[in-house]
Formats: C-alpha cells, structure tokens, sequence
C-alpha cells in the first residue's frame, strides 16, 4: 500500500473535483496537507473530510501571480517545516469558438493553467521552501487531441506537456521529480452533448475521480522515484 506519512504536501485546487478526492484519498495515507483554493466554503468542506491531523488550509487566488512567492512561504511557516510534494489542481476549462478567442481570454487561461503553475514551481523548488519532492500536475488529453472551442485550453495544458520535461531535467539535482497526468473526460453529474459523443466513444465510460487521485498518490509516494517528466494518459479508450 503507498505510504506518505510524515509527508507535508501543498494542494492547489483543492475546492474544485480532483482536488477534493485527492486530498481525501493522501490524507488517508497519511499526509499532512495544505489545501489551497478560491472558494472558502468548498475549501472548508474539503478540510472537513480529511482524515488525520496536523492539517491547514489558506484561501489563495492564483490569477495573484505577484503574491505567489508568499503564499508559498505561508504554506512552510504554518508549522515551520518544509514541503515534501506539490500537487497542481487548479485550473479553468472555458470553450469559446477560435473567432470569439482574443487576447485576454487567452490570457486569463494560461494565467490559471499555465502561468500560475511555472510560478509555484519555481518557488516550491527554493531551498528555503522544499529539500526536494515531487510535484504533480493536472493535464489535459485535450493537449494533444483537442476539440471545437478547446484552442485556449488545449494551449494551455499542451504548454504544461512540454514543460514538465524542462522541469524534470532542470530539477533533477534539487531531487525534485515532476510529473503530469493527463485524463480525458472525467466522471460528473451532467454532460454537454458535445462530451456525450466523445463519452460514446469512450467505450470504458468516464474517468473515475478515484483513479486520479490514486495515480497522484502513487507520482507523490516513493513507489515512483524514477519516474521523470512524463505525462500519464487516463483516456478510457479500448480502441
């Protein structure tokens, strides 16, 4: 079974679907999580389910891209230890047709999704804030196979693909692993009917929130030391 006890984690997004299931499942494994998001409410929720002690919880927008640099240094000084992994939930998924896509919807997106996570990499991997880890990030199957009114968020977590390989190279020495998963539809209450066509060829059906929250855990633990720059397709397809 894998083990993250004593493993002081930062989870971004926590308010949001992945987010939630992930915390609830390292929790279970014995992590003692910082959970981040936008929304208070959510977030409390989320805390409220988690299992274990020596957790905490700090409401953060990540568009404040120029507070970043604090809001990591808070997460370390809540008890004055630093963190062992970084888990990326955070992110926006708007589809907008290619003549309606202009600039600064574009930016807001990559601004979320991309922007926000570089930034939080390169603070979390600052000696003063982590001795090494691992760091998990949320693709998309999107970024290499996208659809109609997916341009800003097929960019978006495509920019997240490429990167993670630079990261793992350059963070290698720091002990520092960097790692993406990459789903496909996930599981939810209600589907447009452009995700019902995609979901009928989806012969396994949607991606269980479960699975990748277990597939974090497993990019977080120990079990996947060797495991460098690489981006895990959860596509549900047989064929």
């Amino acid at each position: 079974m894998l083990n993250l006890n004593g493993k002081k984690i930062l989870l971004i997004g926590a308010s949001g679907r992945i987010g939630k299931e992930a915390a609830i499942l390292l929790s279970k494994l014995g992590a003692k999580l910082v959970l981040s998001g936008t929304d208070s409410n959510k977030l409390d929720n989320t805390f409220n389910l988690l299992e274990g002690i020596g957790h905490h919880r700090i409401t953060f927008d990540i568009k404040n891209i120029n507070k970043i640099d604090n809001f990591i240094e808070n997460a370390v000084n809540l008890d004055d230890i630093k963190l062992d992994g970084l888990v990326y939930c955070a992110g926006i998924m708007d589809t907008i047709s290619l003549e309606n896509t202009n600039f600064e919807f574009l930016y807001n997106m990559m601004l979320v999704n991309y922007f926000g996570f570089v930034e939080v990499v390169r603070h979390f991997s600052n000696t003063k804030n982590s001795n090494g880890g691992s760091i998990v990030t949320i693709s998309s199957y999107s970024s290499i196979n996208g659809d109609v009114g997916e341009l800003a968020y097929s960019a978006s977590k495509g920019a997240i693909d490429s990167s993670i390989v630079v990261m793992a190279k350059e963070l290698y020495s720091k002990n520092i692993r960097v790692n993406a998963i990459r789903p496909s539809l996930i599981e939810k209450d209600n589907f447009t009917k452009r995700e019902q066509l995609i979901l009928d060829i989806m012969e396994t059906g949607p991606i269980k929130l479960k699975n990748i929250a277990e597939q974090i855990a497993f990019l977080l633990s120990d079990c996947s030391s060797g495991v460098y720059g690489r981006c895990f397709d959860v596509r549900g397809y047989l064929s």
